[in-house]
């Protein structure tokens, strides 16, 4: 099968490198020079590993999409919009596109399948999200790791699952892709506030509180966009949320821990060069939240000191109280 990959960055690079492995022709697209420099020498461009060779990287959105009909969408979400604008002008009508980012698009706060329903009427052949626990950091070195193949298509869930799987990569499958996509954003969110904690001082009992009252947050959210509570207790929900939120190789976690230090939002995303997509996701479920009546005290609280409503002393004081 051929591939076309929109977005070279960390983890699009990865499952680059993931499709190569089972043997499938891949086209990569990245805005990015530096990042298209460090890909045409062979080298993925946030790691130093070296990447299998034979794939093909472009500037040109076009000739990605001439290239293939599976189409990766490995960009933050914040830049779907753009994408979605892009493909207006083309014929998607033979299209799979397979979302592998975590996120809500604003300003109406709907999922990335949502979007695509909405602004490209359901005129390609299928929406597909990959999601999961999954840091790039170790699907890169090969080491076992679990994801979700989800959508309506059960046709293409069963291609595109089997396009994926390999020795260290299982993919299970699911129809459940709202509740799929609600768990692997929401759970952005409360990996900042994970990493904030930690940074204050808070042990291991705290953390373990957060998880699991983070989790309760997420099925309520998941609720609301109709996903399916069971899907909350799979690899897209506390599967993710785990591993986002006490993990080093979580970017979420670690700005966390940076905003605990007494570090802005803003710094934190000039430094990291990186989109932090927990902090886009806390401002948007904190406006869904409070628009829908919805209980989310910690992702309330978190939104509230990063974005200059508290102190830092009063969180600490504060995150945790009259929370069951």
């Amino acid at each position: 099968m051929k591939f076309s990959i929109i977005g070279g960055g960390a983890w699009g690079s990865t499952l680059a490198q993931v499709l190569m492995d089972n043997g499938h022709k891949v086209m990569i697209y990245e805005k990015n020079l530096t990042n298209r420099t460090k890909l045409k020498s062979g080298y993925h461009p946030f790691f130093k590993n070296e990447l299998p060779k034979g794939y093909h990287v472009v500037s040109s959105f076009e000739e990605a999409m001439n290239y293939s009909d599976y189409i990766v969408l490995a960009v933050p979400s914040r830049f779907i919009i753009d994408i979605i604008n892009s493909l207006k002008k083309i014929d998607v009508s033979k299209k799979v596109f397979i979302n592998v980012s975590k996120g809500f698009i604003l300003p109406k706060m709907k999922t990335v399948s949502q979007s695509f329903n909405e602004y490209l009427n359901e005129k390609y052949k299928a929406f597909i999200s990959l999601s999961g626990p999954s840091h790039a950091e170790e699907v890169i070195e090969r080491k076992m790791t679990c994801l979700v193949c989800s959508s309506k298509n059960k046709k293409e869930v069963d291609i595109v699952s089997s396009a994926f799987t390999n020795n260290y990569l299982n993919i299970s499958k699911s129809s459940d892709i709202i509740g799929c996509e609600v768990g692997g954003a929401t759970k952005n969110a409360i990996a900042v506030t994970s990493g904030i904690i930690t940074s204050l001082g808070f042990g291991e009992n705290a953390r373990a509180a957060l998880i699991t009252l983070g989790l309760k947050e997420i099925k309520r959210i998941s609720s609301f966009f109709k996903g399916k509570e069971t899907t909350t207790y799979g690899l897209t929900g506390i599967g993710d949320l785990i591993v986002t939120a006490l993990s080093m190789n979580s970017r979420n976690f670690k700005a966390g821990l940076n905003i605990g230090k007494g570090n802005s939002r803003i710094q934190i995303e000039t430094e990291e060069k990186q989109t932090i997509e927990g902090f886009d996701i806390i401002f948007a479920i904190n406006e869904l939240t409070i628009k829908e009546q919805i209980k989310s005290p910690l992702i309330n609280k978190t939104y509230e000191l990063i974005y200059g409503k508290l102190s830092l002393e009063d969180f600490k004081k504060t995150i945790f109280h009259n929370i069951k």
